[in-house]
């Protein structure tokens, strides 16, 4: 396996920003307080850890942890993908409140309206080092907010008698590992199949790998606990030891499922410091918990005040804590990948609402699928191998899904429809739209429209929530019956809401009629967003009536400078029916060739985006594309060497190459 290193170890919105920078509440310093050590790790879906049950995983430094301290069963990420969730550990703000944080990648502008954690932490007298994962999803300089931030960093160098907090990060367990081939230690054959995926070698090897992944970050855990002991500093220091999402097998790691948001989270408080845990140690607790928690609780365990602006709730502390009742997540945009999803649980049931449920789940990742285990799951639906419920993953969404996770673990029987969850399923979908209304869940915004972020969405008329989450609930109700007010709503003068009414347009597109394709064709003359007039293309191709779309869609395909544009271009024609989007393969072969380098980070993590889709789109025109054939890989080191490729590369933690780490 692996050798055990760190390495993989602004006017209105101004003045609201400094509302809610404002202390919720005073909260007294203390004349001794704890030392705070993150263990962050990539991707491990709880289930994955001997002390959640895995009778499969060695882990004896993570298992001695939860059988001293508090071991949490239903702790979860804010989205089940690295870097959108860590925006929320470092910000204490959901990223699906600050477009475009929720997507994987992006860059949100967040420095100049608020500070992040070690900020805070470090006001109030904290030594605060970062060892080294910095993949934020905004525009945090990471040598600003931290003391230090290195690959070196640790609490030793802090001044003499200053409490620290120091973050660990490690890729050990990272999704990237499980393309490997090294000789396996877990026994593939004894490891559990979940019954949505089906039961091949490859399959039983990400399975496997996955678990000897686990079992090699357990020594990373247990060198920082031993350095901890070394230096007389375990009674002095609250350790947390997280995951940022789920993962990595298929349908975990990107998916709202159990597997790909809960988390494993352990805490090891010192006898000193047990009475701020509020719960019985070398206990499991029953208790939910967001990792969108994670900063209020360190500036509360820390003996700080938490900023209003925060939405994460205390998990800790000397005042009594507040349980949390529900916890929301979410899915955007993923890498090449336009997808919506939110969802909210309450420990006994999970609600999902599905904003694409015209696409499916398996749309076609160039990182996922290098995974040999996506690879093989795809050559079996091709085949026509799976049963129904292995080959849900490749059909059109249903909107809604509601699981109980006490009977269906792996999430495969759909209670939506039941009778007898519906009480269940009204309450859920009511709070996750309280919710969404609450933290003004900036989802919905097509990536081509500038006006988006926290404060930005929340001026009068730029992005009116109250009538957009409405018009995108009647979009994914597949009801005939809305068509004729989506297609009102296409000349409204909101650019977002013309965009959820396109998509209701194209997900009843089958219900059209020619009248109405005819009405879109002028719309789509008149149109002026790129995000909006992608979505109309598609209607217009799949109707045939695509001689204006195509030359569009071609040309916005060529100019990968507007990545954006192009990105929702390639989407459209990747989707679309008929055979009109085959005069647009040389557009797409230009956009795969472009050499041009960009500027800004924002730039570099777009084009790999357009790349992405591009390289499966030629393959797919081609008729050359095989779930197991190579794709052309692109050489991105051009990218890489460019000043925002250094800074991607910093970011990941100084691993060259895919920026989907």
């Amino acid at each position: 396996m692996h050798t055990f290193s760190r390495r993989r170890t602004l006017s209105g919105g101004v003045a609201l920003s400094a509302l809610l920078l404002a202390p919720r509440g005073a909260t007294a310093h203390t004349q001794s307080r704890p030392n705070i050590v993150w263990i962050v790790c990539h991707d491990i879906h709880a289930q994955l850890l001997g002390c959640y049950g895995n009778a499969l995983a060695v882990t004896p430094a993570i298992d001695q942890m939860a059988y001293t301290g508090i071991r949490f069963d239903k702790a979860y990420a804010t989205t089940p993908v690295c870097s959108p969730s860590r925006f929320s550990m470092l910000t204490g703000i959901s990223p699906q409140s600050w477009a475009p944080a929720e997507n994987m990648r992006s860059v949100a502008k967040v420095a100049s309206y608020i500070q992040a954690l070690p900020q805070y932490m470090r006001a109030g007298g904290y030594y605060c080092t970062n060892n080294v994962f910095t993949d934020y999803n905004c525009d945090f300089d990471p040598q600003l907010i931290w003391d230090e931030c290195s690959i070196t960093a640790h609490w030793r160098k802090r001044p003499k008698n200053t409490p620290f907090f120091s973050v660990y990060n490690y890729l050990i367990t990272h999704e990237s590992h499980v393309f490997e081939t090294t000789p396996l230690v877990t026994d593939p054959k004894k490891v559990e199949v979940p019954p949505y995926l089906p039961d091949t070698p490859e399959i039983r090897d990400a399975l496997a790998r996955n678990i000897d992944m686990v079992n090699e970050q357990d020594k990373a855990v247990a060198y920082i606990l031993a350095e901890l002991e070394q230096d007389g500093l375990t009674e002095e220091t609250i350790v947390f030891f997280l995951a940022d999402h789920g993962g990595v097998a298929p349908r975990t790691k990107r998916y709202c499922y159990e597997g790909g948001l809960n988390v494993p989270f352990i805490v090891h408080f010192p006898q000193k410091y047990a009475h701020l845990a509020h719960r019985p140690l070398a206990q499991a607790s029953q208790d939910l918990v967001s990792l969108v928690d994670m900063a209020p609780t360190t500036l509360t365990l820390a003996g700080l005040d938490v900023p209003q602006i925060m939405q994460g709730q205390t998990i800790f502390g000397p005042a009594s804590i507040t349980p949390r009742h529900y916890v929301f997540s979410g899915r955007n945009r993923m890498d090449e990948c336009y997808d919506l999803m939110r969802t909210v649980t309450d420990g006994h049931y999970r609600y999902i609402r599905n904003y694409m449920p015209h696409r499916i789940y398996g749309q076609h990742n160039s990182y996922e699928w290098m995974g040999r285990a996506y690879q093989s799951w795809q050559t079996e639906w091709l085949a026509g191998r799976l049963d129904q419920t292995q080959s849900a993953f490749w059909l059109p969404k249903p909107a809604e899904e509601l699981y109980d996770l006490r009977k269906d673990p792996h999430q495969v029987h759909n209670l939506a429809q039941n009778p007898e969850a519906q009480d269940r399923f009204r309450e859920l979908s009511a709070v996750l739209d309280q919710h969404m209304l609450e933290t003004h869940d900036n989802g919905f915004v097509p990536e081509t429209t500038e006006k988006q972020g926290y404060f930005i969405s929340r001026e009068p008329g730029v992005y009116p929530l109250d009538v957009l989450l409405p018009l995108a609930n009647r979009a994914i109700a597949r009801n005939a019956k809305n068509k004729e007010q989506f297609y009102k709503l296409l000349s409204h003068h909101n650019e977002v809401i013309r965009y959820w009414a396109a998509i209701g347009l194209l997900i009843l597109q089958d219900s059209l009629g020619g009248r109405m394709i005819g009405q879109i064709r002028r719309c789509f003359l008149a149109e002026t967003s790129p995000s909006v007039r992608a979505i109309q293309s598609e209607i217009l191709l799949n109707s045939n009536q695509g001689r204006e779309a195509a030359p569009w869609l071609a040309a916005t395909i060529r100019n990968p400078a507007d990545s954006t544009a192009a990105l929702a271009a390639l989407v459209t024609v990747t989707w679309s029916r008929r055979s009109q989007v085959l005069a647009i393969k040389p557009a797409v072969e230009v956009a795969l060739n472009a050499k041009n380098v960009p500027t800004t980070l924002e730039g570099i993590l777009m084009l790999f985006a357009v790349k992405s889709a591009a390289r499966y789109l030629d393959t797919v025109l081609a008729g050359t594309y095989r779930p197991q054939g190579t794709i052309k890989k692109e050489d991105s080191s051009a990218m890489f060497r460019s000043p925002a490729g250094q800074l991607l590369l910093k970011a990941m933690g100084g691993m060259p190459g895919n920026p989907h780490i």
